[in-house]
């Protein structure tokens, strides 16, 4: 049994997480529903919180983020080394292919967009930081997942459902990609997640020579031919692969 200052540690730790970039307030019941917790539990957690500065509760009775993560996030992102290192390398990913690039971390079963930078053109793919998607659609997806346990493989090819006309939903057509993508170290999405956007992704490997993010750059089909898309992939792997070097060696 867990030690109960651990318990309410990790229970403390999840009421933060029920927020996110499409959730600014949740009420109290919300949140108990949320993490299947009794409401009086949930009110006990929330004014710990509230008193801490971890949360903010508002005149309606529902509660937000408080100024304790806005400043731990400040701190977390001048500190990132992480990102210190990937933004030049995609900055120059980005102005040499005039496309969106993102980079993204397989975090709690979904690939999360650790960091992004625009499109230089005014059609673009939007994107978010904090933003996360399935594994089993889009080339970063498939990408982190190509090289993940099989249990993890076997989990999201049985949650995979129809986004658009082309998400690959049979189960041997999706392992022989994943299969293909360890092969060639590329992974490539025709609209899988969003009609009429082409992206691919490259894996980012490790000392270990494990994945921890992969690399990608998403464009309008119309901006991607048969030639460009060759010469897009291309450079997306030099700039992982620099990437890689400059985290790891």
């Amino acid at each position: 049994m867990k030690d109960n200052t651990v318990r309410s540690l990790e229970r403390g730790l999840a009421v933060l997480q029920c927020f996110d970039l499409d959730t600014e307030e949740l009420s109290l019941s919300q949140i108990a529903e949320h993490l299947s917790l009794a409401p009086s539990t949930a009110l006990r957690l929330a004014s710990a919180l509230t008193a801490l500065g971890f949360l903010e509760k508002s005149r309606a009775k529902t509660y937000s983020l408080g100024n304790k993560v806005y400043l731990l996030g400040a701190v977390a992102q001048k500190h990132f080394k992480l990102r210190r290192i990937i933004l030049p390398v995609m900055e120059s990913l980005r102005n040499a292919t005039h496309e969106a690039v993102s980079l993204y971390a397989l975090v709690d079963g979904y690939r999360v967009c650790y960091e992004h930078v625009e499109s230089l053109l005014s059609m673009r793919c939007v994107v978010r930081v904090g933003d996360r998607f399935p594994l089993w659609a889009g080339a970063a997806g498939k990408c982190l997942l190509a090289f993940a346990d099989k249990q993890l493989v076997e989990e999201q090819i049985a949650k995979a459902r129809p986004i658009t006309a082309t998400t690959i939903l049979d189960r041997e057509k999706f392992l022989a990609e994943l299969m293909q993508i360890r092969d060639s170290e590329e992974a490539i999405s025709h609209g899988e997640r969003e009609e009429g956007v082409i992206s691919v992704a490259i894996p980012i490997f490790s000392a270990r020579n494990q994945v921890d993010y992969a690399l990608s750059l998403a464009a309008p089909a119309s901006r991607l031919g048969e030639e460009t898309l060759r010469e897009v992939l291309l450079r997306t792997k030099e700039a992982a692969r620099a990437i890689s070097r400059q985290l790891y060696t």
